[in-house]
């Protein structure tokens, strides 16, 4: 067994000590960096080395990171202040960012390490196919980096509020089943397993490398290109490993715009993304590639056939789905919606990565799995008239108030939209204090109040969040590094004044927001009057601008010490008669909802209980939080994730009512357990969609990261009627 020790060569404030299986950072209320910490020995292959976090320092923002590196440590003189400046073949998972010498590679990574606290658990291991992996409390977060190089030094960094580690030995390791020695399958990565430690599965993913305005989340299952309002191509991702013969490839179109012609671009190529110097777009390639483009098959570039299939990819819609297998045969099918286009190519080689270009139109895809509720829903709303869903779901000015606010993903330079639009952050925050504008998604309504709560401050800088209205679109707006610099069409609240087109006009109004703390809350509202006001943790700070002109979009700016923000939602504060759950309200045949069970009198219940602010996008929370639904339920099926505002205390009972349901669609409500913080999670479609550190059941099958563990459970969620109550 393998006994891991800290190297004596660290940072300048760092001590070593319990015979190298501890280490602390001196200084840790007046310090924040200097704590870097390297193994003594290399990290073999499929050996997790795991330290626990000792000590928390509550002061600082950013926390522990972790990672490896092909750097002897008797080599590094000075060491850094940070572990992010260590370049030659370094990996590190800083927060839910993945770094390669520095540079991000991977957003929106597992779970977060800055939200850490003491007692909590990370370790990282090198599988002996090359993938790296990190774990948090012994749950794997997938594969970080793939054909990374051996002999590697273990690489931890005793940043902000963590201060203080110890190295888990490894009869500590041995008491929890997830590391048992890994099995030896290649092209796998590595998950948790009940029964015989860490199994290997090979869910496909998307490869860290990719076109160069590509990001990746959701655990690299999820691709977006970047700038699609002022950028056409490079962005082609491709699967992390080959496929195999006779498996289903298949992507789901998230997003598209309205400005380019051309759209999704398909297929499979011998090339291996490790090695690929990826080209601006994938029909440029003049060898071993096979792409469908339109209703076109082209081999390297050139076009082959011209009218295959029943549909043309350049007139997809969000939602559809565009799959690909190459049989066994050597022969290429694509799917389109399920429904098979034939014969595409023969004698396609054995050894072939799926490909994906978002081009033109289409700007972000998820990797799907096969799911036949899916597949007939999706047939069902293709298939049925538009105007029959307009007589069963009359939108009325009600319905259309609840349509939340959400953040247009096209934003700053250093800023970045998670938690399905409904946050915005600088993942950067200690590096850089501006480039942080962020829009809405759509323009305000009259009256309607567009409100954040500052998340995470950085006290190392001056300044703070700003908020207003613009006339400009996210779509048109060229960023600029402070919402401040705009000369045309903007009212902005900054500091305790209020700018128009970059001038002053107000001194002195309201409170001051840069003095806002973590939790405060601020909004702005133009009236039906054009009159605009701002609030300040709902206290209106009275009128700031008059003749505001409408259709107008919210704007913050996470400027300086604000480092993130969530939309509140304002379906969260109700009357009684807007709730979805009662009679007389504005629940109609095209609502499906459930409510938080309400418990009999002299029952014993936790009662803050409520579901969380952060939801699907096609959800709405009303009833205080006690109440889930789906207003456009007729139209829609999935998108309407919804969860819990706190952990599940041990030995607590989570029950909902269902109060509305909708004969049309397949499938039904599906209930389960994560992990993951609401503020952590990219939100899919489905709970299905949802592949780490999550255990469900759908229909009467019980799943665990989207993947089968039993089938035929007593329950069939599917066919529970309406007021059943769900445990």
């Amino acid at each position: 067994m393998t006994s891991f020790k800290f190297h004596q060569r660290c940072g300048k404030l760092v001590t070593v000590f319990d015979d190298g299986r501890c280490a602390a950072r001196g200084c840790p209320t007046q310090e924040f960096n200097e704590g870097i910490v390297f193994s003594n020995t290399l990290l073999p292959d499929d050996k997790v080395f795991e330290v626990k976090i000792t000590k928390i320092i509550s002061s600082w923002t950013g926390s522990i990171k972790l990672g490896v590196t092909a750097v002897d440590p008797e080599n590094v003189e000075p060491v850094p202040p940070s572990s992010p400046e260590l370049l030659n073949d370094t990996w590190l998972l800083s927060g839910s960012s993945v770094l390669h010498n520095g540079r991000p590679v991977l957003q929106s990574y597992g779970i977060d390490l800055d939200n850490l606290e003491e007692g909590d658990r990370v370790g990282v291991i090198r599988t002996r196919e090359g993938d790296l992996v990190f774990y948090v409390n012994s749950c794997s977060q997938g594969v970080a980096a793939s054909n990374i190089p051996s002999n590697l030094y273990v690489v931890l960094d005793l940043y902000g509020k963590c201060s203080q580690i110890a190295i888990v030995t490894d009869r500590e390791q041995a008491g929890s089943s997830f590391f048992a020695p890994p099995s030896t399958d290649s092209n796998q990565i590595h998950e948790a397993s009940t029964s015989q430690g860490p199994r290997l599965r090979d869910k496909l993913r998307f490869h860290t490398r990719c076109g160069s305005l590509v990001k990746l989340s959701a655990n690299r299952r999820t691709g977006e290109r970047l700038k699609p309002s002022d950028e056409f191509n490079n962005g082609i991702v491709m699967t992390h490993r080959p496929l195999k013969d006779d498996e289903l490839f298949e992507i789901r179109i998230d997003r598209l715009v309205d400005k380019w012609s051309g759209s999704i671009e398909v297929g499979v190529t011998t090339h291996d993304p490790s090695t690929l110097s990826f080209p601006a777009t994938m029909t440029n390639l003049r060898s071993g590639t096979i792409m469908m483009s339109g209703c076109g098959i082209l081999t390297n570039g050139r076009g082959i056939r011209h009218e295959y299939g029943q549909m043309n990819l350049d007139e997809l819609k969000e939602g559809d789905r565009i799959g690909m297998i190459r049989k066994s045969n050597a022969e290429l099918h694509y799917y389109i919606n399920g429904v098979d286009q034939g014969v595409a190519s023969n004698k396609v080689p054995a050894r072939v990565w799926g490909v994906v270009d978002l081009y033109g139109m289409t700007v972000r895809v998820t990797i799907v799995d096969p799911d036949n509720r899916d597949e007939k829903n999706m047939s069902l709303r293709r298939n049925t008239p538009l105007a029959f869903l307009d007589m069963q779901s009359p939108i009325t000015e009600e319905a259309e108030l609840e349509e939340s606010l959400l953040f247009h993903t096209t934003c700053g330079l250093h800023a970045a939209v998670v938690n399905g639009g409904k946050t915005a952050h600088r993942p950067y925050a200690f590096e850089d204090f501006n480039h942080g504008v962020v829009l809405t998604e759509r323009t305000l309504r009259p009256g309607e109040v567009f409100e954040v709560v500052v998340d995470q401050v950085v006290p190392k800088w001056a300044g703070s969040i700003e908020i207003g209205v613009t006339t400009h679109s996210p779509l048109d707006l060229e960023f600029p590094a402070t919402m401040t610099n705009v000369r045309s069409g903007t009212y902005i609240m900054t500091g305790n004044g209020v700018m128009h087109n970059g001038t002053t006009i107000v001194d002195d109004y309201g409170q001051n927001l840069d003095q806002l703390k973590k939790g405060d809350r601020v909004g702005v509202m133009r009236a039906h009057s054009g009159m605009l006001h701002f609030y300040v943790n709902g206290i209106d700070q009275g009128p700031a601008a008059s003749n505001v002109p409408p259709n107008v979009y919210g704007v913050i700016d996470l400027y300086g010490q604000a480092a993130a923000a969530t939309i509140v939602d304002r379906n969260m504060v109700t009357n009684g008669q807007e709730e979805c759950g009662t009679p007389g309200s504005m629940m109609t045949s095209s609502l499906s909802a459930s409510t938080m069970y309400q418990p009999s009198p002299g029952d014993v219940v936790n009662t803050d209980l409520c579901f969380h602010q952060l939801h699907g996008r096609k959800a709405r929370i009303t009833n205080n939080g006690l109440t889930a639904c789906r207003p456009h339920a007729i139209g829609e099926f999935n998108d309407a994730i919804v969860i819990t505002n706190r952990p599940l205390q041990d030995g607590e009972i989570f029950e909902i009512a269902l109060e509305k349901m909708v004969d049309r669609w397949s499938g039904s409500i599906e209930a389960g357990v994560t992990l993951i913080r609401p503020e952590e999670l990219d939100f899919p479609s489905t709970l299905t969609d949802i592949d780490y550190d999550t255990w469900m059941l759908s229909g009467s099958s019980l799943m665990r990261d989207g993947e089968l563990i039993r089938n035929g459970y007593p329950c069939d969620l599917d066919s529970l009627p309406v007021v059943d109550d769900l445990l």
